[in-house]
C-alpha cells in the first residue's frame, strides 16, 4: 500500500474508497500524523461502524476502519483531526487527536455470557471459536470474554500501518492502542489483539515469540488445529491445554505447528498464536 496526498491506495494502484465524515476537525498539530492508535468499533462489522461515525451525534470518526474480510474505508484525510482519541493523552502531550491517525477494527471487543452462550453488548450471539478469555493488562485481576480478530483485517491493518509508518516516518513507540492513551477509560484494542507483535511485524524486527522452537497450548477448553490461518477454515483436531507443539511458520498472528506428541510430530496445522506460550 502506499499514501498520495493524505490518502490510501491499494498495492494495485486503486485508492481506498472514502466515505467522509463531516465529523473531523482542523489540520493536525505538525501537518502529518505522529501517532496512529488502533481500536476496535464496539460493533458488528464495518458498515455499522461507518453509518454511526459519519452522524453527527455520534461526535466520533476514524481515518480508517477495517471489516471482517480486510477491506478498509477511508473516513478522514490524513492530515486531518479525527475525533477518535477522546480524553487522551501520552507522555507529555494531551488530546491525541490532534497528532494521531485512529484506525478502527470492526470487532465486539469484551462479552458477556458463558462457553456455548457468548452475547456482545447488543445481545447478539457469538460461537465459542470467535471468543477468547483473558485479563486485560489495564485490568489484570479480571479474567473477560473478547471477540477474537480475523487474519484478514488483522494482515490490512499491518498492510496499511506500514504505508502510514514509511510515509510519515511515525516510530514504533507511537505506534498504540486506545487503551494505552486513555487507560482508565478505554479497553480498545484489548487483548485479542497483541499490540507487542504487530508492532515487532510493523518494523520488521524479528518476533521473538516465534523464533522458539517449542510452545505450550494455553487455551483451558483447547485450542482448534485448522487447515489454513483463520477461523473460517476447517477443524482438523483440537489440542487440550498444555499440549506441546513446534512451530513451523509465523507468517502473521496465526501461525502453522505440529503438535508433539510422544517426542514426535503428530498432527500439523494452524492456530492463533494468542494461545501459545514458550515450553
Amino acid at each position: 500500500m502506499k499514501i498520495k496526498n493524505h490518502r490510501l491506495y491499494q498495492n494495485n494502484g486503486s485508492i481506498v474508497p472514502l466515505k467522509k465524515t463531516t465529523n473531523q476537525g482542523s489540520k493536525l498539530k505538525a501537518g502529518k500524523p505522529e501517532f496512529i492508535i488502533i481500536h476496535y468499533t464496539a460493533g458488528p462489522n464495518a458498515k455499522s461502524a461507518i453509518n454511526w461515525l459519519k452522524n453527527k451525534d455520534a461526535s466520533a470518526s476514524a481515518h480508517l476502519v477495517i471489516d471482517h474480510d480486510g477491506s478498509i474505508t477511508q473516513m478522514v484525510r490524513f492530515d486531518t483531526i479525527g475525533w477518535h482519541a477522546g480524553v487522551s493523552s501520552w507522555k507529555a502531550l494531551k488530546g491525541l487527536n490532534k497528532y494521531s491517525i485512529g484506525i478502527e477494527i470492526a470487532n465486539w471487543g469484551h462479552l458477556m455470557g458463558q462457553a456455548g452462550y457468548w452475547r456482545s453488548w447488543t445481545g447478539a450471539p457469538l460461537t465459542d471459536d470467535r471468543v477468547i478469555t483473558a485479563a486485560h493488562r489495564n485490568q489484570p485481576a479480571t479474567q473477560r470474554a473478547w471477540e477474537i480478530y480475523d487474519a484478514a483485517q488483522i494482515d490490512a491493518t499491518l498492510d496499511a500501518v506500514r504505508a502510514l509508518v514509511a510515509h510519515y516516518g511515525i516510530e514504533s513507540n507511537n505506534l498504540l492502542g486506545h487503551d494505552d492513551i486513555s487507560p482508565t477509560r478505554k479497553t480498545d484494542p484489548g487483548p485479542a489483539w497483541d499490540m507487542d507483535r504487530f508492532r515487532a511485524k510493523v518494523f520488521g524486527r524479528r518476533d521473538d515469540a516465534a523464533t522458539q522452537e517449542h510452545f505450550e497450548v494455553t487455551a483451558k477448553r483447547g485450542l482448534h488445529l485448522r487447515t489454513g490461518p483463520g477461523i473460517q477454515y476447517e477443524k482438523i483436531h483440537t489440542l487440550t491445554n498444555g499440549t506441546k507443539v513446534s512451530v513451523i511458520e509465523s507468517p502473521s498472528l496465526w501461525w502453522l505447528v505440529a503438535q508433539i506428541k510422544d517426542g514426535e510430530e503428530d498432527y500439523t496445522g494452524w492456530v492463533h498464536s494468542r494461545w501459545l506460550s514458550r515450553a
